[in-house]
């Protein structure tokens, strides 16, 4: 057991699933990315008893814990002679988490994080994407985020088939390095989740498999090839065909393929800058846009402070090609990358 440990872990960008509904084989599936901003970070130190410390997500954080100690009962009582979680010698402190229900993956991330910061704290081994995510009750439906925790960079997410405990990776590469991505976040509404995301989903039109293999088309055929040969005009018509299409699945709920009118508007204004790669992450609020490097991307900073009145978060990132950081860890390398 270790006397301190902080993990950091990034943010995810959904850009889309290949369908919804229960009409086709492998359900949801699709395609993201892991951005180094904003990040998720936990620190937990020894102590004489467990506590959380007050926190916007201390609830989040206490239920992803309590879940995974429940999934490891027999070891924890089997090494550390522990029978409940009020025993668990440590405390936690969330340092920093993504804006909630924003389109950054933040519950996934933080649940992952505390998770997996507990687990490597009592240096236990290190679980599998799909232990760790169904153990704490993650990966329902997409599994960019789980996987992405742990590897970082562009993912695929095949899809679940009823028998899956979380959607298998299909590909993984890592996103060009001099890329940026900005990210703009509307304050005046948040993005669906809990019972009125399950709502919406049993609402939803069912996606035929031909319509299905159409979504599958643009990333193997517009997508990957734009990636694989840093042609970010090709990546950027790719993704925002995509996400445009991906978000017309939602449209009886969000009027349109993004997050209602203003956010339509600001993707289009933004595209006749000359800038191909926009789209919508996950439900929103949050719009992105991909850029050659950061002049191009101080350049839209500068536009949309100009032109834009409504109140925005605006935030310049990179991809996070590595996954979860953890320092502190014994025999491993500092901020090294953890990958089962």
């Amino acid at each position: 057991m270790l006397d301190q440990l902080t993990v950091s872990a990034p943010s995810r960008l959904h850009f889309g699933l290949f369908s919804v509904g229960k009409n086709v084989k492998r359900r949801f599936g699709g395609a993201g990315l892991m951005i180094d901003q904003p990040r998720t970070e936990i620190e937990i130190s020894r102590a004489s008893q467990f506590e959380i410390l007050p926190h916007r997500d201390a609830a989040a954080c206490q239920k992803a814990v309590t879940a995974w100690f429940d999934s490891l009962k027999v070891t924890l009582k089997n090494d550390f002679s522990i029978d409940q979680l009020t025993e668990l010698p440590l405390k936690i402190r969330i340092k920093a988490t993504p804006p909630r229900h924003a389109g950054f993956g933040s519950g996934t991330q933080l649940a992952l994080a505390a998770a997996f910061a507990v687990n490597s704290f009592l240096e236990l081994p290190v679980p599998k994407p799909e232990e760790i995510a169904v153990s704490i009750g993650r990966g329902k439906r997409s599994a960019i985020g789980s996987h992405g925790f742990f590897q970082g960079g562009f993912l695929v997410d095949r899809g679940k088939l009823t028998t899956d405990l979380l959607a298998p990776l299909d590909f993984q590469v890592d996103f060009p390095a001099d890329w940026r991505i900005v990210t703009i976040t509307s304050l005046k509404g948040l993005g669906l989740s809990g019972n009125q995301e399950l709502d919406a989903f049993s609402k939803l039109p069912q996606t035929t498999q031909n319509e299905r293999q159409e979504m599958i088309e643009i990333v193997r055929n517009q997508v990957l090839p734009g990636l694989l040969n840093t042609d970010l005009d090709a990546f950027g018509d790719g993704i925002f065909e995509f996400g445009r299409r991906s978000g017309m699945m939602f449209e009886q709920i969000q009027n349109g393929p993004y997050y209602g009118a203003e956010a339509e508007t600001l993707v289009n204004k933004i595209r006749k800058l000359g800038i191909r790669g926009v789209g919508q992450s996950s439900w929103g609020p949050c719009i992105f846009a991909v850029l050659n490097n950061d002049s191009e991307a101080d350049d839209l900073i500068r536009w949309l402070d100009l032109n834009h009145e409504a109140p925005l978060s605006i935030n310049k990132c990179r991809a996070d090609n590595q996954g979860v950081r953890v320092e502190g860890v014994s025999g491993l390398p500092t901020s090294d990358s953890l990958i089962p």
